[in-house]
């Protein structure tokens, strides 16, 4: 395989790549506004806490939204977990049983968060009680993120799966895991702060919409670094070379450079909103939609050149059979009947909400 879609491939192949990075997508933007969005809080309250000073309008809609936020990236993360299993079988149940119980931790460890997101937004929480939820949340997220990174690395690691058994550890060492998650987090942050912008340009949690160039300004400066940084370390980054172990890169190298070029071109037009952003020209409608053209690009390339690993594998004849045997039980039909139903409740829900907004203001 030399391409992310193996378009040569049969239907039920392509069909569950396509739709697998599509869902991902819209897990990858739910997930990163949680993630730069509790780091965000926490340092925040932190900050308060050390200054004695009260949470601005950015940590006031974040800390409202975030419980939504997670309930969100949770509920959007189902479709690409079913699609990886049909996908990528072996590998991915391999990798959850070599870390076992370690693996499983994530999920009491996001309900404590998803509770503790509600505890946040109680006025009458004490400013150090405040903080310390804040810290946890935070490290509670990061940690369930470091997992899934390291999760993904184990299972193309095959070379690893023997020793990592023998020895019964919990834990894959490899320092390609650090770099990774540290990768997520940069490209986290944009997003938010894109997400966070169009927040405050609604008027959300009653913030004063007209302050939101104000609050571009403020935005801008972590966005485009982080931009920057998710550009530099994209290739070296998703083509493992810091890893111990060496992923089969060579024969998918050219879709790997296509699509992190498409990743490049989003993240460039990022940047053109939030430089104008940061001279005091964010929140114009212009601004939004082309920072979304280019929130899109970024997340579909990078998602794609992460995939294209993992697809170079799809071409077996066992692989290929479970793909076609699964497609036959209509399980895909009913999937996608549901997914038109759901994606139509949330625009319809969408377009109630800020007609109602508009109408309050």
């Amino acid at each position: 395989m030399s391409s992310v879609y193996p378009f040569s491939l049969p239907w039920p192949t392509v069909g569950y790549v396509v739709l697998y990075v599509a869902t991902l997508l819209l897990h990858a933007v739910f997930m990163s506004y949680v993630l730069a969005g509790v780091l965000t809080v926490a340092a925040a309250k932190v900050r308060g806490l050390l200054r004695g000073t009260k949470a601005g309008p950015i940590t006031t809609v974040l800390i409202d939204w975030l419980p939504f936020a997670l309930s969100a990236a949770i509920t959007a993360g189902i479709a690409p977990l079913l699609f990886v299993q049909i996908l990528y079988q072996e590998a991915f149940y391999t990798a959850n049983l070599l870390l076992f119980h370690r693996w499983m931790a994530i999920l009491p460890v996001l309900i404590v968060a998803f509770y503790l997101l509600y505890v946040l937004k109680a006025k009458s929480v004490a400013p150090r009680l405040s903080a310390a939820v804040a810290v946890a949340i935070a490290g509670a997220i990061m940690f369930v993120g470091w997992s899934w990174v390291e999760n993904h690395l184990l299972s193309l690691d095959r070379a690893a799966w023997v020793d990592h058994y023998a020895k019964g550890s919990m834990v894959y060492r490899d320092p390609s895991v650090f770099a990774r998650f540290g990768f997520w987090v940069l490209a986290a942050i944009p997003t938010s702060a894109h997400l966070l912008l169009r927040q405050l340009k609604a008027g959300a949690s009653g913030v004063d919409a007209s302050a939101a160039p104000g609050h571009a300004r403020v935005l801008a400066p972590a966005a485009v670094l982080s931009l920057l940084g998710v550009v530099a370390l994209a290739s070296p980054i998703l083509q493992g070379r810091w890893a111990l172990f060496h992923p089969p890169t060579t024969e998918v190298s050219g879709a790997i450079q296509l699509w992190l070029a498409v990743g490049a071109l989003g993240a460039l037009l990022q940047l053109v909103t939030w430089v104008f952003a940061w001279r005091g020209a964010g929140g114009s409608p212009w601004g939004l939609r082309l920072g979304s053209v280019g929130l899109v690009a970024f997340w579909w390339g990078i998602l794609s050149a992460r995939e294209a690993v993992r697809a170079a594998t799809l071409g077996s004849a066992e692989a290929l059979a479970r793909h076609s045997r699964v497609a036959t039980t209509s399980g895909l039909v009913v999937f996608l009947v549901f997914a038109v139903i759901a994606v139509g409740a949330v625009v319809w829900i969408a377009r109630q909400v800020r007609a109602g907004l508009a109408r309050n203001s």
